[in-house]
């Protein structure tokens, strides 16, 4: 009877022994599998990067960069160009040889130490051309004029008519009796509202391009004035330069700020009085 019983036992633990082992050899199965899914994945590469100032905004040449031009991105190592700029503070105060592009790399060879700034070149207007022109502190305001300042030119010239600066005619005056047409006279203002760049060699020496609002220090006094220099458009600059060689030339102060441009006849002589 106990033989029976026992031999009944083992035959019920036959189907739990089974299925363990099954259960088992799916456990390894799945492992396996994982296991050979993980090595048909391609391991992710992780690319070094380092700091790398660039411009946040457009910036033109010549223009001192502040803090809020620039700001610091991590970029791929083989993405920096030579000469790159990890800290904000080593662009900040520099003066940009070149324009810069927003987002562009801020690179040491686009940039200019401060104390490297030392050339009228730096301060004149993109388009401008700097043209110096002889002056006298007993005719002209000259001695009391400050860089940064605007002025208009005058010439004065001896002709049978006047002809513009850009070829126009702009008067032929009317013969007068007993007056020979060399005789004629005539002032006319070439330029209007052209900023002075230099009074003598000074000039306003901090690398940034001059505007309406850059102004620099009057001469000292009792300074000889002989020449300035002005901004002029390459139009300009021809016009100026044959009115030197035909003319006599005196500049007048505008006032500050003021940058309106009125259409003038030239005056002529004799003067007459109606």
């Amino acid at each position: 009877m106990t033989t029976a019983v026992s031999q009944q036992r083992q035959n019920d633990k036959k189907p739990l022994i089974f299925a363990a082992v099954l259960g088992l050899f799916a456990a390894v199965m799945v492992v396996v599998f994982l296991q050979s899914q993980e090595d048909d994945t391609p391991a992710q590469t992780i690319v070094p990067t380092l700091p790398v100032v660039v411009a946040k905004q457009d910036i033109p040449s010549g223009t001192a960069v502040t803090a809020e031009m620039v700001e610091v991105r991590s970029l791929p190592e083989d993405a920096l160009s030579g000469g790159y700029i990890s800290v904000s503070a080593d662009a900040v105060g520099k003066t940009t040889r070149y324009p810069l592009n927003a987002g562009e790399q801020v690179t040491q060879s686009r940039l200019v130490e401060p104390l490297e700034v030392q050339a009228l070149s730096f301060q004149i207007p993109q388009g401008l051309r700097g043209m110096t022109i002889p002056v006298s502190i007993n005719e002209t305001p000259a001695a009391l004029i400050a860089p940064g300042d605007f002025v208009d030119v005058i010439m004065l010239i001896e002709a049978k008519f006047l002809v513009g600066p850009f070829g126009q005619d702009l008067l032929a005056p009317t013969p007068i009796a007993g007056l020979e047409d060399e005789d004629f006279k005539g002032a006319y203002t070439l330029l209007q509202n052209v900023q002075v760049l230099t009074v003598d060699r000074g000039y306003v020496d901090d690398g940034v391009v001059y505007d309406a609002s850059v102004r620099g220090q009057p001469p000292e006094e009792n300074a000889n004035v002989g020449f300035v220099t002005l901004a002029v458009t390459p139009e300009q600059a021809q016009a100026l330069f044959l009115a030197q060689t035909e003319a006599t030339l005196t500049i007048v102060l505008r006032a500050f700020g003021d940058d309106e441009e009125v259409e003038l006849r030239p005056f002529l002589e004799p003067f007459v009085i109606e």
